[in-house]
């Protein structure tokens, strides 16, 4: 109700809903907000006044005494005096009432459509002129009205609102279905009713209505359709019944178009009067939206469109084919060729139907339309498709983007020969050949890419582009996309940006939408890994605009990228807003995501769960992701998956549990001295190694493994993943007692964290945390002054005490706090004042090899690679060169 709140800070506002809308509801819902508030309403329903000017006087002016009986009580001592109504006396003691005040009156007219009378709308339009200054007027109606609104609108007094602007967003049907109607969903179920309705107030009511009754809430809202029960009878006698046989027929006929213009009508329903019947029910509202600003294309609301093709299935199958037959010709011969596919499907005829998929096949995918083009390919028979080079290739972008690369081989292999064939026979041209070529090239390398074998895809993707046709840009740009992801996976941030800027060139002159959308995406996730959380929120942001602005609200292409944008609220602990935005999303990712986007939606998913408590489902959601990514063979993500099962276990101290979980995915805590090698896509299963031998009292065996992956983010760029290592380190020094090692990496963390307001992956780390935090805050000064570090830090700790229970305490290992021997002591004071390592040996007859040991030391337990920033990781530390006694333990 925000548009409508804005809107009515003009002298007049007209609002126009369709018949059945719940304008009342609406109205109602928007008064009582604000009504003794910051304004007053008047309250008056037309359809009661019988066009009588002396009842519609009466109820005026009663309608006024009832907000303040000052306002209109010589108004209607007029009225009862005299026995002609005097019109302009009337209104001159109402408006003379009316000026003094300085708060919002409001004067509401609901169902001002009903007004036939000239005398009314001529004291309507009388009112309206002369109207103070705190009197605004509200008309609410479902057509046309007999007021002349001309003069008003040019001197910018009219407000005028649809339905597309009446309808509830998301946030306030949430709050509708919570605070009206008393209902507690979860925010899954408010965003499917949302989507499903469009914000209808009528039909969120119906629904909410239903949902106090039924068992399953899940089921139903799954169900929840325009055939739904109260649904259909509410349009069948509200709507429907109230139109003409004529208009609907029309209505039935046209319920099978997905949009529609003037022209497709006709050939749905010939030898009708098709531009009176669409002029009617235009005027009537009749949940119509029009899809341009011309009024030229349409389209009916989704649950009035379902409904009436309900009623359709009574037709004779014959009957609706022909309807299909005939949208299919008049839309395939105007070149709306993707209109056209699902209405030569449904007519039966499969060769055209596949004549028209190959024709739109590449666009679509272009795109981003991959749902709709799967949709289509499984709807047409399998040998028609072995047969048609297009369609094979089709089903491979289908099949790479579902995440089922050995089903993309084979038919990968099987397009091939047939092209191969084709060509040899001279079928098709050499120009369509090559493209076709070309094709076969980018997706073997996203095939190969989404086996998670990044390093052979790079190889196999640098070698393909160097030598690529320059007329194939989308092509090119996939391959060079494909060549930044694998990048990205193995670390190799600035070589994944520069070619996700390439790509982006290349679809930019493609015209892609789905190609730049995709290269957005990819950069975003490169900051994100980065640490540059606010740059990456940028480039996401405007990857979904542009999905949004070119393909419309709730397309894959917006959903893929969005469903990252999660991950951003989620660090940022704005749950309840990444909650939203997943579940607007949800549904789409897990019907056809790529594995990336599918694994991503269940790890948010457990995270949500587990940041509410719900630690059971959330290990469940995790599960389900580490088997998805063996299953799809993607290391990265099932060991990121697996740690943050490891945390969960962790955290309600089910250690042995912990460990099987490593072991049955092939990692093993290790307590070998010698160091095995990690690979960079199984990081975060060693991390979660690394938790568990801490937990089970082997902290030094954990930084050990912890230290030789932080060194390579570190030397790669992903300060993220960084910041989210040193917080383990951090845990394991304080717990073994290695006082310094702790301490920096403390201010590793928090330096890290503070610039991009990264707090979840801290927070999610639990009472280890807090306690190192605080150890921290009371040995580092610049932690307790009056700065943004502090406050950023006292965030934190607020946020501890409040999501960690203190049962939920860690065994901790007891050890001797230290910092660092006296030896190193002496080391580091004179480190502090510049000494060289010459004047070290010097001052502290020390041997040179000693002091280079003594400097590996205090520089391991600083995490830090040179005396530079040793100096300053102890200077940050709060410890100077006149406080060597304060280094020791």
């Amino acid at each position: 109700m925000r548009s409508l709140d804005a809107a009515t800070s003009g002298k007049l506002t007209v609002v126009t809903s369709p018949a059945g809308f719940g304008k009342s509801t609406l109205l109602s819902q928007w008064a009582a907000g604000i009504s003794g508030s910051i304004a007053q309403v008047a309250w008056l329903s037309i359809d009661r006044l019988d066009n009588d000017l002396a009842r519609f006087l009466k109820y005026l002016a009663a309608a006024f005494h009832r907000v303040d009986p000052d306002i209109a009580g010589n108004a209607e001592l007029l009225i009862d005096s005299s026995p002609v109504t005097p019109v302009d006396s009337i209104l001159t003691a109402i408006i003379n009432q009316l000026s003094p005040r300085t708060a919002p009156i409001y004067l509401v007219l609901d169902d001002a459509h009903l007004i036939v009378s000239g005398e009314i709308a001529a004291c309507i339009n009388m009112l309206v002129a002369y109207a103070p200054p705190a009197l605004r007027i509200v008309l609410a109606t479902r057509g046309e009205l007999p007021l002349e609104l001309a003069h008003m609108k040019m001197k910018g007094h009219v407000v005028s609102l649809g339905d597309s602007d009446l309808r509830f967003s998301l946030e306030e049907t949430e709050d509708y279905l919570a605070n009206v109607c008393g209902l507690d969903l979860a925010v899954s179920a408010v965003v499917a009713l949302h989507h499903k309705t469009e914000g209808w107030p009528a039909g969120l009511q119906l629904a909410a209505l239903a949902l106090a009754h039924e068992g399953s809430r899940e089921a139903f809202i799954a169900e929840f359709s325009g055939s739904q029960r109260d649904v259909a009878m509410f349009l069948t006698h509200d709507v429907l019944a109230r139109q003409a046989p004529e208009i609907q027929d029309f209505l039935l006929r046209t319920s099978i178009l997905d949009r529609f213009c003037l022209g497709l009508v006709e050939a749905v329903c010939p030898g009708r009067d098709c531009a009176a019947a669409l002029a009617t029910i235009e005027h009537s509202n009749l949940f119509l939206i029009a899809l341009d600003s011309s009024g030229q294309w349409f389209r009916y609301h989704h649950l009035f469109s379902e409904f009436l093709r309900n009623r359709l299935d009574a037709w004779t199958p014959e009957a609706r084919r022909d309807l299909h037959r005939a949208a299919a010709a008049w839309l395939a011969a105007r070149g709306h060729i993707s209109d056209a596919v699902d209405h030569a499907l449904a007519s039966g005829d499969a060769d055209h139907a596949a004549r028209l998929v190959e024709e739109c096949a590449m666009p679509l995918t272009m795109q981003g339309h991959i749902p709709r083009l799967t949709e289509w390919l499984n709807q047409l028979p399998p040998e028609l498709i072995a047969t048609r080079p297009r369609l094979l290739l089709a089903r491979v972008w289908a099949q790479f983007h579902m995440s089922r690369p050995r089903q993309a081989v084979r038919i990968l292999k099987q397009a091939k020969t047939l092209i191969g064939q084709l060509s040899e026979r001279g079928e098709i041209e050499r120009a369509t050949t090559r493209s076709l070529k070309a094709e076969l090239q980018t997706l073997t390398a996203g095939v190969i890419s989404a086996t998670d074998r990044s390093r052979t895809a790079t190889r196999v993707a640098s070698r393909w582009l160097a030598d690529f046709p320059e007329d194939e840009p989308f092509a090119r740009g996939t391959l060079a996309n494909i060549c930044a992801f694998s990048h990205y996976s193995l670390g190799e941030l600035d070589a994944a940006r520069l070619r996700s800027l390439a790509a982006r060139d290349h679809h930019a002159t493609a015209n892609s939408v789905f190609g730049i959308v995709y290269c957005d995406l990819l950069l975003g996730l490169v900051e994100i890994s980065a640490g540059n959380l606010a740059e990456a929120h940028q480039l996401l942001d405007r990857a979904c605009r542009l999905a949004r602005e070119r393909l419309g609200s709730g397309s894959y292409t917006e959903a893929m990228t969005a469903i990252f944008q999660v991950e951003l609220a989620y660090e940022w602990n704005d749950l309840q807003g990444a909650e939203r935005i997943l579940h607007q999303h949800r549904q789409i990712i897990e019907e056809c995501g790529l594995v990336v986007h599918e694994m991503a939606c269940k790890l948010h998913l457990a995270r949500l769960a587990a940041a509410h408590g719900r630690h059971d489902e959330a290990i469940v959601f995790l599960e389900r992701a580490e088997r998805l990514g063996i299953e799809k063979r993607y290391r990265r993500l099932t060991a990121a998956a697996l740690n943050e099962r490891v945390r969960l276990l962790l955290a309600r101290g089910d250690v042995r549990a912990a460990r099987l979980a490593l072991r049955s995915r092939g990692t093993e805590p290790s307590f070998e001295s010698r160091p095995v090698p990690i690979h960079p896509l199984d990081e975060y299963a060693h991390i979660g190694a690394a938790r568990v031998l801490i937990a089970e009292g082997h902290p030094a065996k954990a930084i050990a493994v912890l230290d030789r992956i932080a060194e390579r983010m570190r030397r790669d760029g992903r300060l993220r993943g960084f910041m989210q290592v040193r917080a383990l380190v951090a845990i394991a020094a304080h717990s073994a007692g290695e006082t310094l090692l702790a301490l920096a990496a403390a201010v590793d963390i928090v330096t890290l964290a503070l610039p991009q307001n990264a707090m979840r992956s801290l927070i999610d780390e639990g009472y280890p945390m807090r306690e190192v935090l605080e150890f921290a805050r009371a040995r580092i000064p610049a932690w307790s002054r009056n700065s943004g570090t502090a406050t950023f830090v006292d965030a934190l700790l607020r946020e501890l005490d409040r999501t960690v229970p203190e049962r939920a305490r860690p065994m901790a290992i007891v050890g001797k706090k230290r910092m660092l021997s006296s030896k190193e002591t002496d080391v580091a004071a004179l480190l502090l004042r510049a000494y060289t390592n010459r004047q070290l040996a010097e001052t502290l007859s020390m041997a040179p090899d000693t002091v280079k040991w003594h400097l590996k030391n205090i520089f391991g337990k600083l995490g830090v690679s040179s005396r530079t920033e040793a100096v300053l990781k102890l200077k940050e530390i709060g410890l100077d060169g006149s406080t060597e006694r304060k280094l020791a333990g």
